[in-house]
């Protein structure tokens, strides 16, 4: 059986300096974002940069390679999302990057390390759209807050009574809102959002209620983990029961 091999490189660190127990912490890591741990085996330390060299059968590689991609950019199994952001976390402390290579091309980034801080810019109001999973409406002013949540992340908006009491048919629905929002970035180059008032909205996928549940779970910390039927209380709250 034929194998390939995947590289995971430190370019600012080399074997000799790199300690070993730190590199231990980033195998485990990385193992966990390759999957298929049973069929991956570290193989050596290159000279040069701190270089791990990871042998896989070339089977499997295809689906190493795919898991390890989405991974990079939040998609995919949690937990090799999860490690994948804790191998980054690892390199910031370090102050190191990293990349995974597979003969030469890269499969994989981490870049976490920011050299000098960015300039602060906003709070500016920008016009445009905002697509997520709508899960939580409630008001009780002329004032509707919701909350809408998209790659894991959670975005506030805002909008008035008369569109707020039209959105219950919507709830734990994935919708698109058109408005304004109130955006900034921060030292580190990283956008957030404090507000979006948003004029209309509308439903932009037909996704089930059970797959809208097994999302849902998916998100660290969800209080839909306590309830023994979720599916039964998302009903009463989309028929107004709740």
């Amino acid at each position: 059986m034929s194998k390939k091999v995947l590289r995971f490189t430190i370019p600012e660190a080399t074997p000799y300096t790199l300690p070993m127990a730190r590199l231990a912490e980033y195998l485990r890591k990385l193992a966990v974002v390759f999957g298929h741990e049973d069929e991956v085996h570290f193989l050596r330390m290159e000279e040069g940069s701190a270089s791990a060299i990871a042998e896989i059968d070339s089977e499997i590689e295809p689906l190493v390679v795919d898991r390890t991609r989405k991974a990079s950019v939040g998609e995919g199994p949690n937990e090799a999302v999860y490690s994948y952001e804790s191998v980054k976390e690892m390199l910031e402390e370090d102050g190191y990057t990293g990349r995974v290579t597979r003969d030469g091309d890269v499969i994989a980034q981490f870049v976490p390390y920011i050299s000098e801080e960015q300039e602060v810019i906003g709070p500016v109001w920008q016009e445009g759209t905002l697509d997520g999973l709508l899960v939580r409406i409630e008001g009780v002013d002329e004032t509707i807050h919701v909350t809408l949540i998209s790659d894991r992340r959670r975005y506030p908006g805002e909008t008035n009574r008369e569109l707020g009491m039209k959105l219950g048919p919507l709830f734990y629905h994935t919708v698109r809102i058109v408005g304004r929002g109130k955006w900034w970035r921060n030292k580190q180059g990283e956008w957030g959002l404090e507000k979006f008032v948003f004029q209309s909205v509308e439903p932009i996928e037909d996704v089930s209620l059970p797959e809208t549940v097994a999302r849902l779970r998916a998100i660290p910390q969800n209080d839909l983990q306590k309830l023994d039927d979720p599916i039964a209380e998302m009903l009463k709250i989309r028929h107004g029961e709740g």
